[in-house]
């Protein structure tokens, strides 16, 4: 069984980016999406209205995820968009990041903003179940980058295969990432594919922030940094990152 996942920040719409706000890049986000080719996607940093839209776009597909501000529609939502095909979503939670996850709106450790993981339980066609977490980490709290992969290694322990994404604002050789590492945890895309993150500069050699990981079960067939810029633009301040994967 084959599955390929893609993580993607897509930057959220309240951002005042100028020629790169959301409006203006939003036909571009869903071409760099529909470009993947992706059975699993996880996006971070979608408001209200970009969920509207992407429901809009993507209408034959399953998409779910709670706003982080409470736990039902309000701030940041960290959504997995699921393809139709041969998996579907069997049942999702949103939780946060903190030493409070069930609480809506508690913010973890040292984080200076609230932060959340989907968790997405998948079944193939087959009866074959596995687990996703699409993840947001804090962009400033260290403490708190570290103990959000320690809270997620907790809540996927156990026998069932598991791919955990998202932008975890963490470079690859970096306590959070290492933390999942030694928790299992293998990257899925080699240091050499390039950058995650540029700011809107179009860089492909900036610090890769955006990962793919996974369980054991899942062995690799191949993984990239997706530079594509449609009709010219860059869709986001990050590049999506994705990995075609395929149980052992």
């Amino acid at each position: 069984m084959k599955l390929r996942a893609a993580t993607f920040n897509i930057r959220n719409s309240s951002a005042p980016d100028g020629d790169n706000a959301w409006p203006v890049r939003r036909k571009a986000t869903v071409a760099a999406i529909e470009q993947l080719d992706a059975d699993v996607v996880g996006l971070q940093e979608v408001l209200p209205d970009q969920l509207e839209y992407l429901r809009w776009r993507f209408p034959k597909y399953e998409i779910v995820g709670a706003g982080r501000d409470d736990g039902m529609s309000a701030g940041e939502h960290s959504v997995v968009l699921v393809r139709p095909g041969d998996w579907r979503i069997e049942r999702h939670e949103t939780r946060w990041l903190s030493d409070d996850p069930g609480t809506p709106g508690s913010i973890g450790w040292d984080a200076d903003l609230t932060r959340i993981a989907t968790l997405a339980w998948l079944r193939h066609r087959n009866g074959t179940t596995i687990g996703v977490v699409n993840t947001h980490y804090d962009h400033a709290g260290e403490v708190a980058q570290l103990q959000s992969s320690r809270l997620i290694a907790r809540w996927i322990a156990g026998s069932l295969p598991w791919i955990v994404m998202g932008d975890l604002n963490a470079t690859p050789d970096s306590p959070p990432l290492k933390s999942l590492v030694e928790a299992g945890l293998s990257p899925a895309v080699p240091i050499e594919a390039g950058g995650s993150w540029h700011n809107f500069t179009g860089a492909e050699d900036d610090d890769r922030i955006d990962h793919i990981l996974v369980t054991p079960e899942w062995t690799v067939t191949d993984a990239a940094v997706s530079h594509h810029r449609p009709d010219g633009r860059v869709p986001s301040d990050h590049w999506p990152v994705v990995a075609t994967l395929e149980l052992r």
